[in-house]
């Protein structure tokens, strides 16, 4: 074996404080399928450890990179070791040695392999993850290979014990080159050593592009047998893949393999059959659910007409439940917000946590260490702290005092950031406007506006602020020249755990909302994608200094 990397692992190597707050992470999502043995207690006739074996250099899907190994087989590797409380052993090795440990019993089972009839005969499949396509690479020079069949009597490059060799097996007398994997296969191709290459369609754009010759090669015909990707052991084993594949269940109802194949793979080229299946049965449903709604509306008026007081007073009752259900589900929804941003920054540190004994001689991996632990705690502190302020229930302590001070305090708190930014700041409120409200939570709601400003704008760039009279308020607005925000996310920038941004809680425009509305005003978010972002607040005038300007 070559070298070892340890995943999340069981209650037997934890801390007391890390299994403790795994649990309550686990209760605040909803606890998971496998449970009880779930976190460190997987059932007697389960294993406690699995050797996992997975490929070197095959990105993205998995890879060594700076003597880590990393891609989106290993994230889901992650992931199920932490569902299923099983500690996974990760021997990242060239694909051939990888099938060979498999059948020496040197590793329990292979992180990602495509499915075939032939392979069948010899592995047992975990429930698929992923849908494997293959594709044909040639030269843009090459106007002679169209498809399979324009391979016969052509040498074409593919990775050694790659699934490629049972599609090539059946075009005639085609010439297989067998490389140790998909990039020296691609290599080939380039240096014109064969006439194409074929392999896995998501791996060959990777590393054409991540080496900068994408523009010298294309892809021909149509994609290869789209067919499913996920675990493998020997034939006879399956047994091994049972709490595994509740946990795959569990990580795609959950959402969690979701984010993983998003961060790794983006959006599909071309759907799956199972993905194009779940589009028509999603479709069906609303088409059904529209059904029964336009029915209940129709015998909803009849009901209303033939017994009008009667189904008043049952409409009462039936919006007070519908009112109790929502404020369970805005609870169920906070509560699995807190749960996900506390679980990212605790799976990193343990994450790093694990590696540390393996790597501690390593002094570029200490001071990794070092600084993203530190980074991963600070931002649990953050999340605390908004939490914290999101929760507080003061009333506010209203007084009257002069908007211009409070902003021009507010700019000269940030003003060291944006002139390292090369921002421009431009404020146009008279001294004359005074406004009637709490000053620290006006000061704590300008400093949350002004910051999401400032980091929508990388360098360079320009914030307005100017204030207005209207009627019996000041209307104060924040304009910045930033990334503006997608018109989609736009009715849900107020939401608590809403956020785009990398490392964000999503409570700041919560609080801003809530802490200005408390005061008596209003806030309202007006953004162009690409052209800026303007954040307007009104808030009250003094009694006895109403204008209807």
């Amino acid at each position: 074996m070559r070298h070892v990397n340890k995943l999340h692992l069981t209650r037997y190597r934890q801390t007391t404080l890390l299994t403790i707050i795994l649990l309550i992470a686990s209760l605040m999502l909803g606890g998971s399928r496998i449970d009880p043995h779930a976190y460190g207690q997987p059932a007697s006739e389960y294993p406690t450890k699995l050797r996992i074996a997975g490929d070197n250099r095959f990105p993205p899907f998995e890879y060594e990179s700076n003597g880590t190994y990393q891609g989106f087989d290993v994230d889901m590797m992650n992931a199920l070791s932490i569902e299923t409380g099983i500690t996974f052993e990760l021997y990242p090795m060239p694909w051939s040695e990888a099938l060979k440990a498999l059948e020496s019993g040197r590793v329990d089972a292979i992180q990602g392999m495509k499915y075939s009839k032939e392979r069948a005969d010899k592995y047992d499949f975990s429930e698929p993850y992923f849908t494997s396509t293959q594709s044909i690479f040639v030269l843009k020079d090459n106007y002679s290979v169209f498809s399979l069949d324009d391979l016969q009597h052509r040498a074409i490059s593919m990775q050694e014990g790659d699934i490629t060799g049972e599609v090539l097996r059946k075009v005639p007398n085609a010439r297989m080159i067998a490389a140790e994997n998909q990039e020296e296969a691609i290599r080939l191709l380039i240096d014109r050593k064969v006439d194409a290459f074929v392999g896995n369609q998501i791996t060959g754009q990777y590393v054409l592009q991540t080496t900068g010759q994408h523009e010298l090669v294309k892809l021909v015909g149509d994609p290869i047998s789209p067919t499913d990707y996920g675990m493998a052991v020997l034939k006879g084993n399956e047994r091994l893949l049972e709490p595994l594949n509740e946990a795959i269940r569990t990580l795609k109802k959950n959402g969690t393999y979701r984010k993983i194949e998003r961060k790794w793979l983006g959006e599909y080229i071309y759907p799956s059959a199972s993905r194009l299946r779940g589009v028509l049965t999603a479709v069906l449903a609303g088409l059904v659910l529209i059904t029964a709604a336009l029915l209940l509306i129709v015998w909803w008026n009849i009901a209303l007409k033939r017994e009008l007081r009667r189904r008043i007073d049952d409409y009462k009752r039936t919006m007070d439940e519908l009112a109790r259900k929502d404020r369970l589900q805005s609870i169920g929804q906070m509560v699995a917000g807190i749960a996900h941003e506390i679980r990212n920054p605790i799976t990193s540190i343990l994450s790093y946590s694990q590696l540390l004994p393996i790597k501690y001689d390593n002094p570029q991996y200490r001071e990794f260490f070092a600084k993203h632990v530190t980074d991963e705690v600070m931002r649990l502190n953050r999340i605390v702290t908004d939490l914290l302020d999101f929760a507080r229930d003061k009333p506010p302590e209203k007084s009257v005092f002069p908007l211009h001070g409070l902003v021009e305090s507010v700019v000269l708190f940030f003003q060291p950031i944006m002139e390292k930014k090369g921002i421009e700041v431009r404020t146009d409120v008279p001294e004359a406007y005074r406004i009637e409200a709490d000053f620290q939570q006006m000061k704590q709601v300008l400093i949350n506006l002004l910051k999401n400003a400032i980091e929508a704008m990388d360098t360079g760039g320009r914030v307005t602020i100017e204030a207005a009279l209207k009627q019996r308020y000041v209307r104060l607005g924040i304009k910045d020249t930033g990334s503006g925000i997608d018109p989609e996310d736009q009715s849900q920038i107020f939401n608590p755990f809403f956020t785009r941004k990398a490392g964000g809680a999503g409570l700041g425009l919560s609080i801003c909302y809530r802490l200005v509305t408390e005061n008596g005003g209003s806030i309202h978010l007006f953004s162009e994608k690409g052209a800026g972002t303007t954040a307007v607040v009104s808030l009250p005038r003094p009694k006895g200094e109403m204008d209807d300007a």
